[in-house]
């Protein structure tokens, strides 16, 4: 059974997923947190998945060695990984929009869509690619498009981004770890 853990920071709807869906695919052996009251947390904890909190001093080696993580998943953290666990393992992220636009530091949740908005663009998406040093920069691995209706508002857009995000997501970790 292929090994996953994940890193997030905020509610965990994501992470949920993930665990959800994994089915014969993969088993979920950790999440890794830096907000301390972050409702992922409860959500890991609830599935019997051991939390580690990622904090000043942590031994990011030491902790993913025993966990032997075949793919790590970024699902909704906002901090940049050491270089050690982007050179030492493969680390996907998703990104709700076709990066290379509306990237980088700072572009993350609404703010990506109000961008996407305010520039008048037909078309966004997801973005998945593997991490490295800086936001949003790695390679791209897939990516999906979701059109813009005249409609929407940053609120109904990433409504719509995310309900294509999760199950986009998930399909492409179960072919990543199919190749493994």
């Amino acid at each position: 059974m292929k090994r996953v853990v994940i890193f997030a920071s905020g509610s965990g709807s994501t992470f949920q997923y993930l665990v959800d869906h994994a089915e014969a695919a993969y088993v979920v052996v950790g999440l890794f947190c830096d907000q301390p009251k972050a409702g992922v947390i409860a959500r890991a904890k609830e599935r019997n998945i051991p939390v580690h909190p990622v904090e000043s001093g942590f031994d990011w080696p030491a902790k993913l060695s025993a966990l032997q993580p075949d793919l790590i998943v970024l699902a909704g953290y906002l901090k940049l990984l050491p270089e050690a666990i982007t050179r030492s393992y493969q680390v996907i992220n998703t990104h709700p929009a076709l990066l290379p636009a509306y990237g980088g530091q700072g572009f993350y949740g609404e703010r990506v869509h109000r961008a996407v908005l305010e520039a008048g663009e037909r078309l966004t998406g997801i973005t998945i690619h593997r991490v490295d040093e800086a936001y949003d920069r790695g390679e791209i691995i897939s990516q999906r498009t979701v059109m813009i209706r005249p409609e929407d508002t940053p609120q109904s857009l990433a409504s719509r981004v995310q309900a294509e995000e999760k199950p986009f997501l998930l399909q492409t970790i179960k072919q990543i770890l199919e190749e493994k």
